[in-house]
């Protein structure tokens, strides 16, 4: 290759996509999909916690360790956006480090630069405006493969590609395991064949499995607990597997606290529970709750990412009209594999936007391989479609192109909608941040149920809300190991309801306030009902508007006072 080809190449390839990134976070800009992710950052940096955490059983192997001590050095820095970031920008480049090479000897100069930019647009621009570490996780393992099984038998690029398998296993295994899955079809089309596809294959299964071997051989109790129980959680409130069946008044408050994703008090919530007070109704959920979901995803689908679904079904009609003389059994094989994994993740799981885009790219990226891989007769591997032919009529292939440009069009339009959205969302729960720290300032911060406001904030920001601890009752974090030391260092004990008895003897009118409560009126109402059952009430009441302009939140500041004696 000559030098100017490889300056072309590195145009095309690294500049183009790091330019439509920029473009992207600069003009529409950029914003966390879940409150995940800003709940992570917060655990990493201190936020809610005694200090920067360094491990958390799930997620991030290793590189918590990094971020702890970035953030301790630099706390004003958005180390775990940055992280992410650069992880999806790798996956970026290696993706159009694939489709550039597929497309070089079909489309050169203009042609081959708008079609990646036109697939950045409308299959990839979302894992920007919709930030997620799942996103990131599961395109850098499926991209490692697909770059690798593209060269196959050269070192250098099956080096990288399990180089970045392993780095998206770190960041939680099941992703880089779903990646995997999900590229297999793409990376054996790009490979020609399974002989030639195997290093790539068994080298990606190798690093899985060593890897989870070594994680489970290093597991602690407390690790396989904590799984164990996220599990549980899981099938109660993500997949809507288990439903609650109370036996008691300790179970009726540990099934509502679950419900509330008030998960840090151990005495209720807890394994126990979730096999004593739960229980799997078979005909109901196959019968009513999985068709229920389908339908709803089904009909978000449609909405969400017409433009990919309208590129399956032309390669599919594409597959369908080279191959009259041959079934393309491996194609259809491989269709059939696709919708019925989504409908199973969308059906008995769960399928959010994070991990359904990623799915349908792979899935995109697999069928333009294959309708335009070269036919593989006389090599003894399965034959790919034929050269194609021009076998439809000028005017079926004008109203295609009319059509394109009017998805094109309207998915501009929806994308814009979608910016103003998440922009104005990102706005109040900004000004949400900037009361809880303006109240809050040098005070205990207990935050129950106002976990949304995580969302939509900018992986490019660092938030603090500081200075003084915050302990956040409500959601994932609420029952990792970490908010045991931290109820223990601002109370003296480690059980939760014991910690927020002490707290609510701090006095709260004094300026500032020396324990500020930001719940939702539920949260407040089970805290009421906690104290209760413990034999020690304790009065809560609002005061003042809520927290910000957003019904999704409704959080108040509450006063807490011990019950009064008659």
């Amino acid at each position: 290759m000559s030098s100017s080809s490889r300056i072309a190449v590195l145009l095309r390839v690294v500049l183009l996509p790091l330019g439509l990134i920029g473009a992207t976070v600069a003009g529409l800009g950029s914003y966390f999909e879940a409150n995940d992710d800003m709940a992570l950052a917060w655990l990493f940096s201190g936020v809610i916690a005694a200090k920067p955490v360094a491990s958390v059983p799930l997620y991030f192997h290793g590189y918590g360790h990094v971020l702890s001590a970035a953030y301790a050095a630099q706390p004003a820095v958005p180390w775990f956006g940055l992280l992410l970031g650069v992880g999806l920008s790798v996956a970026t480049v290696l993706v159009f480090a694939v489709l550039d090479h597929w497309l070089r000897a079909r489309w050169r100069g203009v042609a081959g630069v708008g079609a990646l930019v036109l697939f950045f647009g409308l299959a990839w621009l979302e894992h920007w405006l919709w930030f997620s570490y799942v996103r990131v996780g599961l395109l850098l393992a499926g991209a490692g493969m697909l770059f690798a099984a593209q060269r196959p038998g050269r070192r250098g690029p099956l080096a990288v590609g399990l180089a970045v398998l392993l780095a998206a296993w770190l960041m939680r295994p099941s992703l880089a395991m779903m990646g995997f899955g999900a590229a297999l079809p793409a990376a054996w089309w790009l490979a020609g064949s399974w002989r030639r596809a195997a290093p790539v294959l068994l080298g990606g299964a190798t690093v899985l499995a060593l890897a989870t071997a070594v994680a489970t051989f290093q597991q602690t109790p407390t690790e396989a607990h904590t799984q164990a129980r996220d599990r549980y959680f899981a099938r109660i409130l993500d997949f809507d597997q288990l439903q609650p069946q109370p036996r008691s008044t300790a179970d009726s408050l540990g099934t509502a606290a679950v419900s509330l994703w008030l998960m840090g008090d151990s005495t209720l919530v807890n394994e126990a529970l979730c096999q004593r007070a739960y229980r799997f109704d078979a005909p109901n959920f196959y019968g009513r709750e999985v068709p229920a979901k389908l339908r709803v995803r089904a009909g978000l689908l449609v909405r969400d990412y017409f433009p990919v679904l309208l590129a399956l079904g032309a390669t599919a009609l594409a597959v369908w009209r080279q191959r009259k003389r041959n079934v393309a059994v491996d194609f259809w094989l491989v269709q059939a594999a696709y919708v019925g994994a989504l409908a199973f993740l969308a059906g008995v799981l769960k399928l959010p936007p994070r991990l359904e885009l990623p799915l349908l790219d792979f899935w995109l990226l697999a069928n333009l391989i294959y309708v335009r891989r070269p036919a593989a007769a006389g090599r003894g591997d399965i034959p790919g479609p034929v050269a194609a032919e021009r076998t439809f009529p000028l005017w079926w292939l004008r109203g295609a192109a009319l059509l394109a440009c009017g998805t094109v069009a309207l998915y501009g339009v929806k994308t814009w909608h979608r910016h103003q959205v998440l922009s104005a969302e990102r706005r109040r729960h900004e000004a949400a941040l900037s009361v809880l720290r303006r109240r809050g300032a040098g005070a205990v911060r207990i935050v129950a149920g106002p976990n949304d406001f995580l969302k939509s904030l900018s992986p490019f920001r660092a938030y603090a809300v500081g200075p003084g601890p915050v302990l956040l009752l409500s959601g994932w974090p609420s029952h990792d190991a970490s908010q045991t030391r931290l109820r223990r260092a601002l109370s003296g004990t480690a059980d939760q309801t014991e910690c927020l008895r002490r707290l609510a003897r701090l006095p709260t009118y004094s300026a500032p306030p020396r324990a500020l409560w930001v719940l939702t009126p539920e949260t407040a109402r089970w805290l009421a009902r906690r104290f209760r059952f413990d034999g020690a009430p304790m009065l809560l009441y609002p005061e003042g508007a809520p927290l910000a302009n957003d019904t999704a939140l409704a959080a108040r500041v509450y006063h807490i006072q011990p019950w009064p004696e008659h």
